[in-house]
């Protein structure tokens, strides 16, 4: 049966969510409207009801991310996700493109000249067991972020993994809630809790080093005992080993994905602990 694709619209939402209902995954419908308010998408249409869903997310000019890419099971097969996909990245031109893919869609994006750059590791725990708040030295701080220091983490985030997202984190600050470790006077990272899915998501989460990561997740675990808490970061990182340690065991590991020239890490800058979705990165 043939498909049309067409331009996603703010209309189509009710579809997308209905969709990733379909594929069991936790996407609320605020959280569909948060994503669709900072990219663009396409959808595919059989006999006027949709069936398919792809966005992308333009962070920059050098960067963006794809996600949310969903096709009826019942539509699986007919091209319609390699179609989606090829007109996004058509959109996307002469970016570099993030994306996290289960294993099954692999040798699709691999066609597109996506290469795996490592896995993921979803972290969650449906209760969460009592945390202690994090230890901090004499001159250490957790606090929320002041508006005037937006600026500043806007670059941190770029320089953990590419991504500059000033529209992101300016609907962060008014909609969720930030907080930076402050040491000796200086930023040295930050974490944002929010709101997502089946209950809440820790990240984005950039941070200097390890010990300032688990600082900042265990401020915000402290006041969430009994919760649902959700956090995805890097595999191979021994973060993601003292996490499992804390009780959020890892119950998904897509393939972190990327076409064309994956970001430079700066020496000594600051690093990527927990994402924003799977989807945005």
């Amino acid at each position: 049966m043939s498909f049309v694709l067409r331009r996603m619209q703010p209309e189509d939402l009710p579809a997308g969510y209905r969709l990733t209902q379909m594929m069991h995954w936790p996407h609320r419908p605020e959280d569909w409207q948060q994503a669709f308010s900072l990219g663009e998408g396409v959808v595919a249409v059989v006999q006027q009801q949709i069936v398919g869903c792809a966005l992308v997310w333009r962070w920059g000019v050098q960067r963006s991310t794809l996600g949310l890419v969903i096709v009826d099971p019942a539509h699986q097969g007919t091209g319609m996700g390699k179609a989606m996909i090829g007109a996004l990245l058509e959109q996307v031109s002469g970016t570099s493109v993030r994306l996290h893919a289960t294993e099954a869609g692999q040798g699709l994006y691999q066609k597109f000249g996506f290469t795996a750059h490592g896995t993921v590791h979803q972290h969650q725990c449906a209760r969460l067991p009592v945390f202690s708040p994090p230890v901090l030295g004499a001159r250490e701080q957790i606090r929320p972020l002041q508006a005037g220091e937006l600026a500043q983490i806007i670059e941190f985030d770029q320089q953990a993994h590419g991504l500059y997202r000033p529209t992101l984190y300016q609907q962060l600050l008014t909609t969720e809630g930030l907080w930076v470790l402050e040491q000796q006077g200086q930023i040295e990272g930050f974490v944002c809790l929010r709101k997502f899915g089946h209950g809440y998501q820790a990240g984005p989460l950039i941070a200097r080093n390890e010990r300032g990561a688990r600082q900042l997740f265990s401020h915000c675990a402290a006041s969430l005992a009994g919760e649902f808490l959700r956090i995805d970061t890097h595999g191979d990182s021994l973060f993601s080993e003292w996490l499992t340690a804390c009780g959020l065991a890892i119950v998904d590991t897509p393939l972190l994905m990327i076409r064309g020239v994956p970001p430079e890490k700066t020496r000594g800058g600051m690093l990527d602990f927990g994402f924003m979705t799977q989807a945005m990165g």
